[in-house]
């Protein structure tokens, strides 16, 4: 039997539950029936995009009860990497139902600590959202690796996967182009000097696992180095 799950088509307030028999129970919050499922979520065929539904509810859900949430680490930053993971992981043949999955959870530690090694926070996080949406059990431990590991904590080495190599990659060149400059004005500007950005930008650079991704961002990546080259020649060497 193909299941096409329905989800990309759910309004905001819809569940996915699994009662005592096994059964997924497709309800709203106003606790109205819509319909009963046979079976379990590991046993039919998904499309990575019915996924998303669910995890931006959750996101917004887990985002709220966080004590503070990161401005620049909120839904337009997932977004950003989804899309150029979803673009990557098609190019290099990854699983996409992980990627989408570690997307929307990768950063979830982010809105309690502010600390750039979150990543073990967040795969701690993500793990009960992942049974509450019933996401296929062989696919969580692989989604928690990539989350766990798509921080400066861990070594290229741990990346031992397609997709935790593709997500590191994607959240680390959102900090490139137009955007990548706003995000670094926020974070930085007025803190620290002109320079630890640059170096950071060229760290990050350096480090990204993929030919593909340096390819894809090589124009960001040109942009903001010349961007913020230009700004500490126009205020000068103290700035």
């Amino acid at each position: 039997m193909v299941y096409k799950c329905p989800c990309r088509y759910f309004l905001k307030g819809v569940i996915l539950t699994k009662d005592k028999t096994g059964k997924i129970v497709v309800s709203h919050e106003d606790e109205k029936i819509y319909m009963i499922m046979e079976g379990n979520m590991d046993n039919k065929t998904i499309h990575w995009q019915d996924w998303v539904p669910m995890l931006e509810r959750e996101l917004t859900v887990e985002m709220q009860k966080a004590p503070s949430p990161s401005e620049v680490h909120a839904k337009d930053h997932i977004l950003r990497v989804l899309r150029r993971c979803i673009r990557l992981g098609e190019k290099l043949g990854a699983d996409l139902e992980i990627l989408v999955a570690a997307v929307y959870l990768h950063d979830l530690g982010r809105h309690y600590i502010d600390d750039k090694a979150h990543g073990a926070l967040s795969a701690l996080k993500a793990e009960p959202v992942l049974e509450r949406i019933h996401f296929p059990h062989k696919k969580r431990e692989t989604v928690l690796h990539t989350i766990r590991v798509h921080d400066v904590s861990a070594t290229s080495e741990d990346r031992i996967t397609l997709e935790s190599k593709i997500l590191y990659d994607a959240d680390k060149i959102d900090t490139l182009g137009v955007v990548g400059v706003l995000r670094y004005i926020r974070h930085f500007y007025g803190r620290k000097p002109i320079d630890y950005m640059l170096n950071d930008i060229d760290a990050r650079w350096e480090g990204l696992a993929l030919d593909e991704t340096r390819n894809l961002a090589l124009q960001d990546y040109n942009y903001i180095k010349n961007y913020f080259t230009q700004l500490k020649r126009e205020l000068g060497p103290d700035a």
